[in-house]
């Protein structure tokens, strides 16, 4: 007697398609509950050919499995489960393909048509609306949409608001808030700095933090009503730490706002950088008063929606799935090809202890988390367009550090914007960590912070095109790595950043394109250009860095060494999140493999530990900084003789920057001067990405032949034709 199961079997195999080597499975939005996933008649659910899968590949266990999905959309209302039972074999993988690329779509969220949409006309509603918004606004209500009650609002959050949220024609939609987006409200006075009184025993501790209070003095404060919930989305002290927290109290007679819930890092508390803080709040009805606003009444479940001109000529979609739209653990050797994934209210895609996955070709874009999210090894995600994401475009994480084992993951070929939508903080295009994974070929722009957040060990990144980044965000850098000794042979060669910081001119002092921080060593800075950049590499005491073969043009400041491990409390302390030697130690770093693979770290306790040692500096160009060619406090200078040097120079060419530092006698540097009757020939390089073409500027190959060696036609995308479409 057949059971169920192997009926179930036996079932598809007589209706699946052959194709060659492979075995073809269809799945289709417009499927019936009863296909037998044939072209003619497919499945109507991804976990119907899912299983499909599972139970012919019980027969066929050596065979290749194709699902191929048929264009249009699948909503899910829970996630696409995969395990290690749906794993391929590494020339027999499991592909998931769509039909047509790009025509695919599979969202976590519900589509609102506009008939569920009518003017507000509730005049509870419209008294508390602007009034030149009356008469636009509409209202959907989303009792018949959405079960149950919808979650209210936490009095503090990082990254997207409490779901749902709403998007249109594309496009995240901007929650009801003022000022109006682009904007931000600034004060300077801070009554209650939300931290304990400060212990001079104890000046390296963070202090113990509780909601604070400041004075904001505007006329518009008095159309909100505390009662109802406002929000303030700030950054409270520093500017590479921002959060959103509710207003407990605001007093009319002193405009003192008292906050609902402590900030980490306090408020108005000191950092370096401008002294006036900012911020601006949402979530409120009174400030629904621009196309492209929404608002949600939670408790009464009604969306309110000022469109926009084109804001109904495309889909509008509600986001409401709060788990990832794949959710894969232990699998092996499958492929995603050609799909769209959209309009999630937490992860895109995540694929857990992941091996010989391949993510091709895909769109995934309005996310609210992470787009894409791999740990593992022998993973590829390559010609994929990521975009408008709430946090990180692409995490990578895998390898052993402990024992040095490379996870031999790659990102290549990617497009990726309009990262860090929602958490705007440490939340790149892409994050690389563990040991041994590769960065190489991809583009990154508009992101309000950095563009890659990286540690661990012996990752490369290269060939990568850099710019748009650090929009709204300061002591950060684009890419960014700090505070571990262990953070060890790095490669970041061969990159192209150019207007770095807001306003693309890359003129911000406190931004920086390559930004090794507190004490972050053993990186290898090679052949990278900079244009219009910041502090182009900056380094923040750190030891055994390489930095050979660089250019620098139109920047604030060349290359920074600053020696903060002699002079900051932080040092090397148990008590303290910086102990150094203690991240050392937890990797064996004195013993096979950490010894033999980084010689001069096994070294480190007993070679004047807190000085900036071992740094190298060769054949790096630095043109026309617009502040200090080189950044080197006294105690670095003091040291210098100690570091290699050799063959780096400093070109001011037009001969008038008083700060381009050509007097500087530190071993290894030397500067040239034009005069401004006779300037050097190198402004062409500054016009538009001209900086690609720098090796066909005689003056440049003249002042450091060295250059020559940057293969500049391999920056950026390798395969544009490539990408999804």
């Amino acid at each position: 007697m057949m059971t169920n199961g192997k009926m179930f079997a036996a079932f598809v195999v007589s209706c699946v398609c052959s194709v060659g080597a492979a075995t073809e499975i269809y799945v289709s939005p417009q499927g019936k509950v009863d296909g037998v996933g044939s072209k003619r008649n497919p499945f109507a659910t991804l976990e119907q050919a899912r299983d499909a899968v599972r139970a012919e590949r019980k027969i066929k266990p050596n065979e290749a499995f194709t699902v191929v999905l048929q264009p249009g959309t699948f909503s899910l209302t829970n996630s696409f489960l995969l395990n290690e039972s749906d794993s391929g074999q590494p020339d027999q993988p499991v592909v998931y393909r769509a039909a047509v690329p790009g025509k695919t779509r599979i969202y976590g969220g519900i589509l609102l048509a506009k008939s569920d949409f009518s003017v507000c006309t509730d005049d509870a509603y419209l008294k508390r609306m602007p009034a030149e918004a009356r008469g636009q606004v509409l209202v959907c209500d989303l009792s018949t949409k959405i079960a149950g009650k919808i979650p209210e609002v936490p009095n503090a959050f990082r990254g997207v608001i409490t779901a749902p949220f709403l998007f249109a024609h594309g496009e995240p939609k901007v929650i009801a808030r003022w000022p109006n987006h682009g904007a931000w409200a600034t004060f300077t006075n801070a009554t209650d700095d939300g931290l304990a009184p400060k212990d001079p025993a104890n000046a390296h501790k963070p202090r113990k933090a509780h909601p604070g209070a400041f004075v904001f003095d505007d006329a518009r404060v008095a159309q909100w009503s505390v009662a109802n919930g406002v929000w303030l989305h700030g950054y409270w002290t520093h500017d590479w730490s921002d959060e959103v927290i509710k207003v407990a109290a605001y007093d009319a007679k002193t405009h003192e706002f008292r906050l609902a819930a402590a900030h980490s890092y306090g408020i108005a508390a000191g950092t370096w950088g401008r002294k006036e803080r900012r911020f601006y709040a949402l979530n409120l009805l009174e400030e629904l008063d621009a196309p492209g606003e929404w608002y949600l009444d939670r408790s009464a479940k009604k969306l309110f929606f000022y469109p926009g001109k084109t804001d109904f000529a495309g889909e509008v979609v509600l986001t409401t799935l709060l788990a990832p739209l794949i959710d894969a653990r232990n699998v092996k050797h499958v492929t995603f090809q050609g799909l769209t994934f959209a309009y999630n209210h937490a992860l895109g895609l995540s694929f857990r202890d992941a091996v010989g996955v391949v993510i091709e070709q895909c769109r995934v874009f309005n996310i609210a988390r992470d787009g894409i999210s791999v740990s593992g090894r022998e993973n590829s995600v390559r010609s994929c367009r990521v975009y408008n994401i709430g946090a990180t475009g692409i995490t990578i994480n895998g390898g052993d550090r402990k024992n040095l084992i490379n996870a031999n993951n790659v990102a290549e070929n990617n497009l990726v914007s309009k990262f860090g939508q929602f958490t705007r903080t440490y939340a790149g295009a892409f994050g690389l960590y563990g040991c041994g994974n590769v960065l190489r070929h991809n583009v990154m722009s508009e992101g309000p912070h950095l563009a890659v957040a990286y540690s661990g060990n012996e990752h490369v990144i290269e060939f990568n095109e850099i710019y748009n980044v650090l929009q709204e965000t300061g002591d950060a850098g684009a890419f960014y790595s700090g505070r571990d000794w262990t953070s060890q042979g790095n490669k970041v060669r061969y990159n192209y950043f150019h207007d770095i910081g807001g306003g693309g001119q890359g003129q911000n002092e406190h931004i920086m394109s390559i930004y090794l921080d507190d004490c972050d060593c053993g990186d290898t800075v090679q052949g990278n250009l900079f244009l219009r950049a910041g502090r182009a590499i900056f380094m923040g005491g750190g030891r055994d860095n390489i930095v050979v073969g660089n250019l620098v043009l139109d920047s604030v400041v060349g290359i920074h060494l600053d020696s903060r491990g002699m002079t900051w409390p932080h040092w090397n302390r148990p008590d303290d999140g910086w102990y150094l030697e203690g991240k050392a130690m937890e990797m064996n770093y004195k013993n096979p493999p950490w010894s033999t693979r980084y010689p001069w770290l096994a070294a480190t306790m007993d070679n004047a530990p807190k000085e900036p040692l071992g740094n190298v500096f060769k054949n790096n160009l630095v043109i026309d900084s617009t502040s200090q060619a080189l950044s080197f406090d006294k105690n670095v200078r003091d040291v210098f003789p100690k570091l290699e040097s050799d063959n780096n120079l400093v070109v001011d060419s037009v001969g008038t920057n008083k700060k381009a530092q050509l007097q500087f006698t530190l071993k290894g540097f030397s500067g040239v001067q034009g005069q401004p009757e006779k300037p050097l020939d190198v402004k062409t390089l500054a016009e538009g990405a001209g900086l690609r073409a720098f090796k066909k500027n005689a003056t440049v190959m003249q002042l450091m032949p060295a250059l020559a060696e940057i293969p500049v036609e391999k920056i950026g995308l390798s395969a544009p034709s490539k990408l999804a479409k």
